[in-house]
């Protein structure tokens, strides 16, 4: 169970070789013998300050003794201190809450229980690892208002600074007992210049304006330990975006390999060779490769956000993040120093990292590592060290490999637009006039040095990509744009560093489509989605919707949809995906998006459910549709409000581009009528007030949302209006006439309005053979009811596959269109005329 045991140790020899059990049995007048015993270390019957030492003590020693006898591991050894830790911390707290309300009464909730300060534990604590003798790095936070009821109030902030203040005597104060644990505060918000205390709503916007890179690795450990327990929950999730970014954060490279430099210069010139935590190939190398791992992925892999080191790697495991075999590796490596760690301040009794020099607490340190003496631990620690070594600079070595620029166009010079010229640039001057125009800017912009670094780094390199393709100029404003608005960003310039492909894939896309590059220059973090394989477009996975967080569950779920948008449009792009797979993954990532949005705004027990219309209903979205909705109930009060902040929320501006546009209006009576309905009195407008058009409507109707059963009730009501018998004359001139208002009203590319044309041919035919021929009731997608309509002989064969043919073309040319950059393919006057002689043998008349 525990490779760094001591199995055959007897408690003498183990207290002979600790200056910290000697001193711990000394001071609590026991001897080697109790730690067998199995005694309770707690006296109930000392002072709270007395007994919070002895049990801290003597149960540390034991926790200890018991992994060098390899009753346990380290990792059982750091979750046992750790609770320890806790339990002193709660004891002393309460504690201190009652010194203070004797002086000036409690703070109580709005509920009227007595408010309670969130020990937040960062560090080993916050892993739930903590070592043998460490330091606890605690923050404070509260979320109380008012005064104390006391005779002398207080607000919040002093009130819970005076429990703060003597809660860390009762933890540090040195007596002839000792101390219980040192606390250190100086990871909170602005370190010791900040206040001791904060409210969580302060903390939260501290994060937000002031937070620093450091402080997402500090606060990757943190974890609520004592007092509001759920106070200290609500906090985290506040600040989860600022530590887990939904971007893959590419800057930590940069930041690790610098680390790692420093780490190296510093143990030389501050002779930390024989550090084990800070020295180089110690505890610090290996906490930086799995934070690295949780800091870039965590935001997007949920599991990697686990404040401890062994769980965290085993996460990343899990996930495919890092393989097999080096995390058993990384992991083994980990334990070794960890033991080592926690048995050299055993040995020493005091907190050091260092490898002693003095022989004889080298052969004791070895005696408790199980070695034979000190030679042999010492070929196995620096064994260990140079492992560690080695896989931090497989993780951070450096980018992958690249040529050197060809050009030396960045920064711009009095030669550039000669050197343009020669690059091949169609236009030279107006290309020199914009990477002069960037340059002046943002060399007006306040950006960090490490910014400014990698964007000279990475220009050279994105020029010298751009000349790859012929001409230069396509996409060249476009890709400018971008790194003006990630200059910002510069976690993003690092990324297209560290990512040749990514980068040259980048250039690809913006020279191919300016649609594309205008949704990725307006929200970078979909550069992100530019690192997918080109050969697997698939959608991205659903965010989580917490309902108690409705602004970053809207937030996420428009980056969600964006990203489908985007990954779906490099899918046609690439040649991947075709028209048809784009427009029902389309159709299904919009379903996705209503199925959380109406968990986050309608009613559990009796949700309406969900009409989608046209495109929607039709499955056959575009990047451009709108959602025609219509809701419907059971039975009883309709949930208007519910529906409307539904609907409202769809549309708000988010970060990630508002979800969708929704439309309304196909509801019965339109405009004019209830905006949720019952199945009921949907049923009864159809069967005798809607109009020949919301029949026709009612084709591509499809429930999206609603339990099976409403499914079956509202496919019957469907089946029912569609099935009837009508007035062919009249259908037809009506739906003429609707065709010819959506005409006046709006204007429309050629291609979109065959493809109208063509889809009103295919819904008159349902609307006059379906009492006939359920099956056209089924169909609600064009080209289907086409086929359809072929076989039962209403239109001929060759007219429904000349239909289909330009019903094709038409809405792939629609997607070209709307996608790629300079498209000017048009149909052909072939196709008006097969679409113009099919209409006038369904309507009986040309327009």
């Amino acid at each position: 169970m525990n490779a760094h045991a001591a199995p055959d140790l007897s408690p003498e020899d183990f207290v002979d070789a600790s200056a910290y059990a000697r001193e711990v049995l000394r001071r609590w007048r026991l001897d080697a013998g109790w730690l067998a015993e199995g005694a309770d270390a707690n006296d109930p019957e000392l002072p709270i300050e007395s007994r919070l030492r002895r049990y801290r003590q003597l149960e540390a020693l034991r926790i200890q003794w018991l992994e060098i006898k390899g009753r346990h591991d380290v990792e059982q050894t750091g979750r046992l201190l750790s609770t320890l830790a806790c339990e002193c911390l709660e004891q002393a707290l309460a504690q201190a809450e009652d010194v203070v309300a004797q002086r000036h009464g409690r703070l109580n909730t709005p509920e009227g229980r007595p408010a309670r300060l969130a020990v937040l534990a960062l560090g080993k604590l916050g892993g739930d690892e903590l070592n043998f003798n460490s330091d606890l790095d605690l923050v404070f936070c509260h979320g109380a208002s008012g005064q104390s009821d006391g005779r002398r109030p207080l607000e919040p902030r002093d009130y819970f600074g005076r429990v703060v203040r003597e809660l860390s005597r009762l933890m540090e104060e040195v007596t002839s007992n000792g101390r219980v644990w040192i606390v250190d505060t100086r990871l909170r918000p602005f370190g010791q210049a900040g206040a001791m205390v904060w409210s969580v709503d302060a903390m939260e916007q501290y994060f937000i304006n002031e937070g620093r890179a450091w402080e997402r690795y500090a606060w990757l450990k943190a974890r609520p330990v004592a007092g509001d327990v759920a106070l200290g929950r609500e906090m985290l999730a506040r600040i989860s975006p600022f530590v887990f970014r939904r971007y893959l954060d590419y800057g930590l490279f940069d930041s690790l390999r610098a680390l790692h430099a420093e780490i190296e210069t510093r143990s030389y010139r501050e002779e930390l060779q024989d550090d084990i935590k800070r020295g180089p190939g110690g505890i610090r190398e290996l906490e930086f490769l799995v934070q690295s791992l949780q800091l870039l992925r965590g935001g997007r892999e949920s599991a990697l956000r686990t404040p401890g080191f062994l769980p965290a790697l085993r996460a990343a495991c899990d996930a495919g993040v890092i393989d097999q075999s080096p995390a058993e590796t990384v992991g083994e490596n980990y334990r070794f120093l960890r033991a080592l760690e926690n048995r050299l301040q055993v040995v020493t009794g005091r907190q050091t990292h260092e490898l002693p020099s003095d022989p004889e607490l080298r052969e004791d340190l070895a005696v408790l590592m199980g070695h034979a003496g000190w030679g042999a631990l010492a070929e196995r620690i620096e064994s260990v060290r140079q492992s560690v070594r080695e896989s931090f600079r497989k993780r951070f070595g450096g980018p992958e490999e690249r040529a050197a620029p060809s050009q030396s166009l960045w920064p711009p010079s009095p030669e550039l637009r000669s050197r343009l010229d020669q690059a091949g640039f169609e236009d030279a001057e107006a290309a020199a006039d914009a990477l002069e125009r960037l340059h002046d800017r943002l060399a007006r912009r306040p950006l960090s040095a490490e910014g400014r670094r990698r964007l000279d780094r990475l220009m050279p390199e994105l020029l010298d990509e751009v000349l790859q393709h012929d001409p230069p100029d396509t996409g060249f404003p476009d890709l400018l744009a971008l790194i003006e608005t990630i200059a910002r960003r510069s976690a993003y310039l690092a990324l297209l560093h560290e990512r040749p492909q990514t980068l040259a894939r980048c250039v690809r896309v913006y020279r191919g489509s300016a649609r594309l590059a205008e949704w990725i220059t307006a929200s970078p973090q979909l550069l992100d989605d530019l690192l997918a394989p080109e050969k697997s477009p698939d959608l991205p996975r659903l965010p989580p919707i917490q309902p108690e967080d409705v602004e970053n569950s809207l937030n996420s779920l428009a980056r969600y949809r964006q990203a489908g948008f985007v990954r779906t449009a490099l899918g046609q792009l690439d040649g991947t995906l075709d028209r048809p797979a784009a427009r029902v993954r389309l159709t299904r990532l919009a379903e996705s998006v209503l199925a959380c949005m109406a968990g986050l705004f309608l009613p559990e027990d009796d949700p309406p459910a969900v009409i989608g219309y046209g495109n929607l209903g039709a499955s056959e979205l575009h990047y451009s549709s709108d959602l025609d909705l219509v809701f419907l109930h059971q039975c009883g009060e309709a949930p208007l409000r519910a529906v409307q902040r539904m609907i409202n929320a769809m549309q708000l501006p988010l970060p990630g581009g508002k979800l969708y546009s929704i439309d309304t209006r196909l509801r019965p009576n339109g405009n004019a009528g209830m905006l949720v309905s019952t199945l009921e009195s949907f049923a009864d407008y159809q069967d005798r007030h809607a109009w020949t058009w919301e029949h026709q409507a009612l084709i591509r109707a499809r429930c999206v949302l609603g339990s099976d059963a409403f499914k079956s009730r509202f496919d019957d009501v469907r089946r029912k209006v569609l099935g009837r018998s009508r007035d062919a004359d009249e259908v037809r001139r009506s739906l003429a006439d609707m065709r010819r208002r959506q005409l006046e009203q709006r204007s429309e590319r050629p291609e979109k309005r065959l493809l109208g044309d063509i889809q009103f041919v295919a819904e008159l035919g349902v609307l006059l053979n379906a009492a006939e021929n359920s099956e056209l009731i089924e169909a609600r997608a064009t080209m289907e009811q086409l086929r359809l309509l072929a076989d039962l002989g209403w239109l001929s064969g060759v007219t429904a596959e000349q239909l289909i043919d330009v019903f094709n073309r038409a809405a792939a040319l629609r997607d070209r269109l709307f996608l790629e950059r300079d498209c000017t393919d048009e149909l052909s006057d072939t196709a008006r005329r097969v679409v113009e002689e099919a209409w006038t043998a369904a309507f009986g008349a040309s327009r």
